[in-house]
């Protein structure tokens, strides 16, 4: 977050490296970056999208101006579960109140060009159903119908989305038995084909070697192979695509570079 070294770092990407390609900074402004405002709980607890607005319009502003262009916010995880540690993040358990402030959010933050020096990239976190884990345990597994996870749970990704976010994290948790980052139903066939999504969907923090934990890849080949066939296009923290990348398929690694190369370009990087 220390704009000198945000700067040099990103001169040496452009000018320096072998492909030229400038690096996208972002941070978790939440509820804030230097100005700190109420968590979204308590601002969704307003009843009014404006608060959620001036959030995000402030929160957006400090954070472009230290030269970061996305921002992992909002989080629209709706949650029935009050066991779950992470229920501060989001605005409760109504998806129409959540679909109100999420969009809210997203225009405040990324307002009609976020290219502009006052604006930055939203993300919106975590799809999906990270909000309703076994236990309320964090990380954990995630069981529930069709007919819940369109209706409950969905609906303010969708709004995010219509709303103009053009990246989306996807989650830790697994849904009936499938993590977020290695589910093509949710990633590709709902978000990506269903919901016409032609940004970029990034991984949450080490979420592609978490497969590991999730028992469902043996290996971090497996595991970069899994994320990124079913649709996660960037890897966050743990580098299994650039450690495995000559085995994994061009044709998902072309369409996950056109992907970020819009959001660069609409960016202004």
């Amino acid at each position: 977050v220390d704009p000198a070294k945000i700067n040099h770092f990103q001169h040496v990407a452009v000018e320096q490296s072998r492909l030229h390609i400038p690096i996208l900074f972002a941070y978790d402004t939440i509820h804030g970056f230097r100005t700190i405002f109420p968590i979204p709980l308590g601002t969704a607890s307003s009843f009014d999208p404006s608060v959620a607005q001036t959030d995000a319009t402030i929160g957006a502003r400090e954070s472009a101006t230290v030269g970061l262009k996305q921002i992992y916010s909002p989080m629209v995880d709706v949650s029935h579960e009050p066991r779950w540690g992470r229920i501060a993040e989001g605005g409760g358990e109504d998806p129409y109140l959540g679909s109100v402030f999420a969009a809210a959010k997203v225009k405040a933050a990324q307002g009609a060009d976020y290219s502009a020096l006052d604006k930055v990239v939203t993300s919106p976190k975590h799809f999906a159903a990270y909000g309703q884990p076994e236990g309320g345990r964090d990380y954990n597994t995630t069981d529930m119908s069709e007919q819940r996870l369109r209706n409950l749970y969905l609906p303010p990704f969708k709004a995010a989305i219509d709303a103009g976010a053009d990246t989306v994290m996807c989650s830790f948790n697994a849904i009936n038995g499938v993590p977020g980052c290695a589910n093509h139903y949710t990633e590709t066939d709902i978000l990506k084909h269903e919901g016409g999504f032609d940004g970029f969907i990034e991984s949450d923090y080490t979420a592609v070697d978490e497969l590991l934990r999730h028992g469902v890849a043996g290996n971090g080949c497996q595991a970069a192979a899994l994320a990124l066939n079913a649709g996660t296009d960037m890897e966050m923290v743990s580098t299994h695509y650039r450690d495995c990348a000559s085995s994994l398929s061009m044709a998902r690694i072309n369409d996950a570079v056109k992907r970020f190369r819009k959001l660069v370009e609409h960016a202004g990087i």
